[in-house]
């Protein structure tokens, strides 16, 4: 049976949140790297695969497809045990809709801000990150800051897809933010839970990626 392939980019924090996933529920993903740069995802034989030319992009044998959490979801529910989704993704409803809740709250407000202060530095020639963005980026700390309230992780006591997902973009803001623990105490001290995990070092391995690429940028820009 061959595996899945995941089309991916080191440095993505979605790309990431995929591969920290399948090695949680202990899948082996085969993988096929990408350069953006080069707009290797904006190529026709790409595009034929993932029309809107994002990463990450998981094919399935005849089966595609694309979004982070969609592709987690699809991982979990087809290759984890009982056990694992029942933990990930529980079937209790409001604690499954609460994680679909901080799922969107990641792709339209979270990533969406930490991209929109990268991309213009990746592919715009920016010079660093503007203040108005970085006040975004603190107002999306913000809620998750409430999100969290007292509890360890997002839904409770236990790790789920959301606190994977979210783990992933939150770390990837150090390419361009600075959490201030003072402000941000209980984000602070679930990164820290988090970076305990074994599974998480593919996370700090891409965030330290991304800082070089982003430093690199900055000064040649």
């Amino acid at each position: 049976m061959s595996r899945p392939v995941l089309y991916k980019l080191d440095a993505s924090p979605p790309a990431t949140a995929v591969r920290m996933l399948a090695e949680i529920i202990g899948l082996e993903l085969e993988t096929k790297d990408l350069d953006v740069f080069k707009l290797e995802h904006k190529s026709p034989e790409f595009l034929k695969l993932n029309p809107m030319g994002t990463i990450p992009t998981l094919q399935d044998g005849d089966f595609i497809i694309s979004e982070s959490h969609a592709i987690i979801q699809y991982l979990l529910l087809k290759y984890g045990t009982k056990e694992q989704q029942e933990q990930l993704y529980p079937s209790d409803l409001r604690t499954r809709a609460l994680i679909n809740q901080y799922l969107f709250f990641d792709t339209g407000v979270f990533y969406a801000r930490r991209k929109n202060v990268v991309a213009p530095i990746f592919f715009g020639g920016a010079k660093g990150a503007t203040e108005k963005g970085l006040a975004a980026i603190d107002e999306a700390f913000t809620t998750l800051e409430a999100y969290l309230g007292d509890l360890h992780y997002l839904v409770g006591d236990r790790l789920t897809i959301a606190d994977v997902s979210l783990g992933a973009t939150a770390a990837s803001m150090r390419c361009i933010h600075t959490l201030d623990p003072v402000k941000f105490p209980r984000v602070a001290r679930w990164l820290a839970r988090l970076e305990q995990k074994p599974f998480f070092k593919l996370t700090l391995n891409a965030v330290d990626i991304l800082i070089g690429i982003v430093n690199s940028k900055i000064v040649s820009n």
